[in-house]
C-alpha cells in the first residue's frame, strides 16, 4: 500500500539534494526497478542475494540509473521462490539474514538504502527488517489498510526480540489520501489517534502529478519542481530525517547509559 511509491519519492528528493541513494527492489513484481532501469532485462537482482548457490558480486548486482544519485539493484518474478509465508519455513531456510552483510558493505557508499518490500508478510520482508535500521509503513486511510499494519508491527516486534533488537520504527506514513471523501478523513484522524506520535504528519495525497512522473519514469520533483506534489514529497523527506535523527539520537543516548531501557511494556 504505497511502498513503491514512498520508496520512489525519496528517491527523487535524494537526486534532488545530491544525496547518494540505492534502492533494493525486492518485490518480484519489480515496479520501481521497471520506472528506474526501463531496459532492464530481468537477469540477476535481488534474488541472488537469497540464492545459495550463488556468491553475489555486489559490484555487478548495482545497476545505475539515468540519475547520477540512484542506483538500483533490480527485483523479479525470479524472488517468487523465496516468498515463503509460513514462519517455520523462514527459520528453515537459513536465509532470514541473508541482507545483513551486503548492506553492511554497501552502507559505506551510499547515504540512503531502501529496500522495497513485497505486499505480503514473508521471508524475504523478514530479511529485509533483519538488515533495516528503521522500518516505514505506508497505509491508506481505510480500514483495511489498518487491519493490515497491524500483521506487519507484530512481525516488526517479532524480529526485535529475535534477531534484530536496534531496528526502529519510522513510522506510519498515510499514501493516496483523498481529502474529499470524509470516511477517509475520519479514518485518518483515527489512525493518528491511535497512533500517535508513531504517525507521519506528513500525508501523501491522492495527485494526478505523481502518476504522471510514474507514468514519465521521472521522480515528480524533478518532473513537476514547482508542483504541490513535489512540495510534499519534499516535506516528506524533512520529516522522515527529522524522525531518524531523533530515533538515533536516544540510540545513542541509551548506549552512552544516559538513559535507561525500560524493564518492560504492555501495550
Amino acid at each position: 500500500m504505497g511502498k513503491t511509491h514512498a520508496c520512489w519519492l525519496i528517491a527523487g528528493v535524494c537526486q534532488e539534494q545530491n544525496r547518494k541513494c540505492l534502492v533494493l527492489d525486492l518485490d518480484k513484481q519489480g515496479n520501481i526497478s521497471t520506472s528506474l532501469l526501463p531496459n532492464f532485462d530481468g537477469s540477476v537482482g535481488t534474488d541472488a542475494f537469497f540464492n545459495p548457490a550463488i556468491d553475489a558480486d555486489l559490484s555487478a548486482l548495482v545497476r545505475k540509473t539515468t540519475f547520477s544519485c540512484i542506483d538500483v539493484i533490480p527485483g523479479s518474478f525470479s524472488l517468487e521462490r523465496y516468498n515463503l509465508t509460513d514462519p517455520a519455513q523462514w527459520k528453515s531456510s537459513g536465509l532470514v539474514e541473508s541482507l545483513v552483510d551486503p548492506l553492511r558493505e554497501l552502507s559505506v557508499s551510499y547515504d540512503y538504502i531502501l529496500l522495497d518490500c513485497p505486499a505480503d508478510i514473508s521471508l524475504i520482508t523478514y530479511a529485509a527488517l533483519c538488515a533495516s535500521d528503521f522500518l516505514m509503513i505506508p497505509l491508506e486511510a481505510a480500514q483495511w489498510g489498518a487491519l493490515g499494519t497491524q500483521h506487519i508491527l507484530k512481525t516488526y516486534e517479532h524480529v526485535r526480540d529475535q534477531y534484530h533488537s536496534g531496528l526502529k520504527l519510522l513510522g506510519l506514513v498515510v499514501n493516496r489520501f483523498k481529502r474529499k471523501r470524509k470516511y477517509q478523513t475520519a479514518y485518518l484522524k483515527q489512525l493518528q489517534e491511535r497512533f500517535g506520535s508513531d504517525a507521519f504528519e506528513t500525508v501523501i495525497p491522492d495527485l494526478s502529478t505523481y502518476e504522471q512522473a510514474v507514468t514519465d519514469r521521472i521522480p515528480v520533483n524533478l518532473h513537476s519542481p514547482h508542483s504541490h506534489a513535489s512540495h510534499v514529497a519534499r516535506e516528506f523527506f524533512v520529516e522522515l530525517e527529522r524522525r531518524a535523527e531523533r530515533l538515533r539520537a536516544v540510540r545513542d543516548d541509551r548506549r552512552r547509559g544516559r538513559i535507561r531501557e525500560p524493564v518492560g511494556a504492555v501495550a
